[in-house]
């Protein structure tokens, strides 16, 4: 009888172990890699700023990825065809991976550009990204520099940006 309770206090614990190891495991991943539970959402803040600084789009880059957002008072264009510029021998744009709402198409005209052509959906959610654009190296070197909007009467709108980092060109002005 004592060895049958002793074994199942053996296993009952061996469990608990293995169970609170991959806990801490699992927290410490979570600690290490905060951007896979990151939203690609507007905060107020944000929404704020864009409107008070009279911005058509707002960006902001993290530590693999750029968003890209429209302000709530332009109106939905047909097109919005964006240009990226950044380091060729710090940045690399991951082409394949590029997502938000709509379609879109990307072009990469040379080394240290990207374009990208998005056409919104009828129904855009204008608190989360237009557009997400992962990418691997530093983020000081890559810039969303460039916003031309196809509008509805077949004309072209360039579009004013404002980036919600604070360490941009295009910050706060």
């Amino acid at each position: 009888m004592h060895t049958r309770k002793f074994f199942w206090k053996w296993k009952e614990n061996t469990f608990i172990i293995i169970g609170a190891a991959l806990v801490a495991f699992g927290i410490f991943f979570v600690s290490k890699n905060p951007e896979f539970f990151s939203a690609s959402v507007l905060s107020l803040q944000e929404k704020a700023f864009i409107i008070e600084k009279w911005r058509d789009i707002g960006y902001k880059t993290n530590s693999w990825y750029i968003d890209i957002f429209i302000s709530e008072n332009l109106e939905t264009p047909q097109s919005i065809d964006f240009m990226i510029n950044f380091d060729k021998d710090t940045v690399n744009i991951d082409a394949q991976n590029i997502s938000g709402q709509g379609t879109r198409t990307v072009n990469m005209p040379d080394d240290t550009s990207s374009i990208i052509k998005s056409i919104p959906n009828e129904n855009i959610d204008k608190n989360q990204s237009i557009i997400v654009v992962p990418f691997i190296g530093d983020i000081e070197d890559i810039l969303l520099s460039e916003a031309v909007a196809i509008l509805d009467n077949g004309k072209e709108k360039n579009l004013s940006i404002g980036s919600l980092n604070d360490s941009t060109s295009h910050s706060n002005k």
